[in-house]
């Protein structure tokens, strides 16, 4: 009896150390998904009856000047895989940090902007700058349009509007008057490019049919299929729109969770690229 309980003993003891090692194995493993920042794709797809043809718009937000790839080139490989009718930057493509500046942002131009059409507006960090004014002489010389308080004909009935971040205007009511200047026709598609999405209500209720929009880095950390972000700026705890597509009533936003990789960890929130499909009904 005692030789068999031994034997029991040690049978017991090999399965609950093989449990705990497939347990840690799976916790690595775990960690590892959730804080894994390889660049992810996502496209979201419009359909309007206002347009009849198919495009294809790329849609930059919070690259910090972070580089992919030397020069820029696994960002830049990406982009003309889907050879889009034209780039939109969202804001935030610079940093205020010295030692971010705007190299890589350059360095991505340098690549892409002669190949699309590209159209840029300012975030909060390019307000923060006491060199703003160079960053929007930089992207102009590579041929880059600055569409803050602008709008562009992208053809095929489609309009594009530009705003910059409200720091800008030095307030919520004069960034919203200078919103309101922006001509928008019912007999065309408008989009807007925005950095902050937190106004979704004010750009649905202008009549823009799309907003493009970044700022919220994803909420930094996510849950799949139960919190879609945690804290994103100007939105606080739970923010509501963190990244993804929403319904706006008779608007549609699209909100990039950015491109930025910096000491915070990205917990299952991977910078992304976002790819428009704009399609006729």
């Amino acid at each position: 009896m005692g030789r068999n309980q031994t034997e029991i003993n040690n049978k017991r003891k090999k399965r609950g150390c093989g449990c705990f090692l497939l347990f840690a194995a799976a916790a690595v493993m775990l960690v590892r998904f959730a804080l894994y920042d390889g660049l992810a794709v996502r496209e979201y797809t419009v359909k309007s009856g206002l347009v009849t043809g198919e495009h294809t718009y790329i849609l930059i937000s919070d690259l910090h000047s972070t580089y992919y790839g030397e020069h820029q080139e696994e960002l830049a490989a990406l982009i003309m895989g889907y050879m889009p009718e034209a780039v939109f930057l969202a804001g935030d493509i610079a940093d205020d940090k010295e030692d971010r500046r705007f190299g890589g942002t350059a360095e991505l131009l340098s690549c892409i902007a002669d190949l699309y059409p590209c159209y840029y507006i300012a975030g909060n960090h390019e307000c923060w700058l006491d060199y703003t004014e160079d960053i929007h002489g930089m992207v102009r010389e590579y041929g880059v349009t600055v569409i803050s308080g602008e709008s562009a004909d992208l053809g095929d009935g489609i309009a594009l509007h530009g705003i910059d971040d409200p720091l800008f205007y030095g307030g919520n009511e004069e960034f919203l008057s200078e919103l309101k200047t922006a001509e928008v026709s019912e007999e065309k598609f408008d989009i807007l490019l925005s950095h902050r999405p937190e106004y979704a209500g004010e750009y649905a209720e202008h009549g823009f049919d799309l907003v493009l929009a970044g700022h919220a880095h994803g909420g930094q950390a996510r849950i799949p299929l139960l919190l879609n972000g945690l804290y994103a700026p100007n939105q606080g705890w739970f923010p509501e729109y963190a990244g993804g597509k929403y319904n706006l009533g008779g608007s549609t936003m699209i909100v990039s969770r950015g491109l930025m990789k910096d000491d915070l960890p990205r917990i299952f929130n991977r910078p992304e690229l976002v790819v428009i499909q704009l399609t006729g009904k």
